[in-house]
């Protein structure tokens, strides 16, 4: 991959034709560590009906698989703090909620990303299909990431060929653990469901665009800018 040290990129999140949210994902990058961190706040209307300031925080190796991830959400009557700790060796991740003081464990067999990693190690070598083990939420997802088909984006003035990326979600384990959670964890994937992603074939590969349902309408992310610093 050929990301300088930092690189920043910006979204726009649209529902039902209206731009609701902001996204801001950067990407600090070392030789043996990459640090993802993702904030995303309410914009327009939205924000007085339906407050969001989340922050995540996914720190992994050079292959995108995390040692710990972190999430602060503040939104419409949840608030939480949270950090997921994994042990890729042994196959387990721990939970600790820093406002109960709460800490549960869950087991896993296979390496395993956060949501945010799982994105990045798409992007970092685009492959023709493979499966990934996901945590979300006290859950562990099945996702199944396929190249469907190749279309042409524009992106400030230029057009990109991109490669169309199925993805079909699947929960292989849940811990019913009673959870209130925010939207990017709790919608991005659905059980039996198919999230797309348009990703630049050219190199250094990029999200240009992101899609996933949310009764009645889809939820679409669309890259407005980029750069670095």
């Amino acid at each position: 991959m050929c990301f300088a040290e930092e690189t920043i990129y910006e979204y726009s999140v649209h529902y039902a034709g209206l731009p609701v949210a902001f996204v801001k994902i950067t990407l600090n990058s070392t030789d043996s560590l990459q640090t993802i961190t993702l904030e995303s706040t309410s914009k327009g209307l939205v924000s007085a009906l339906f407050p969001i300031e989340n922050t995540y925080v996914s720190s992994c190796n050079t292959a995108f698989l995390p040692y710990y991830f972190w999430k602060t959400i503040y939104q419409q009557n949840v608030k939480e703090k949270k950090i997921i700790l994994f042990n890729q060796k042994e196959g387990s991740i721990v939970v600790r909620n820093i406002l109960s003081s709460e800490v549960d464990t869950v087991r896993y067999d296979n390496p395993i990303h956060d949501i945010v990693s799982m994105s990045f190690s798409l992007l970092s070598d685009v492959p023709e299909q493979k499966y990934y083990t996901c945590y979300g939420n006290y859950r562990i997802w099945q996702l199944n990431a396929e190249k469907s088909k190749t279309v042409t984006l524009s992106f400030q003035k230029k057009k990109y060929e991109c490669f169309e990326y199925e993805i079909k979600s699947e929960i292989k384990y849940d811990s019913k653990i009673d959870s209130k959670t925010d939207i990017l964890t709790n919608n991005i994937f659905k059980n039996n469901g198919t999230t797309y992603y348009w990703v630049s074939k050219e190199a250094p590969h990029i999200l240009l665009k992101a899609k996933y349902k949310l009764f009645p309408f889809s939820i679409y992310l669309y890259l407005d800018n980029i750069y670095t610093q």
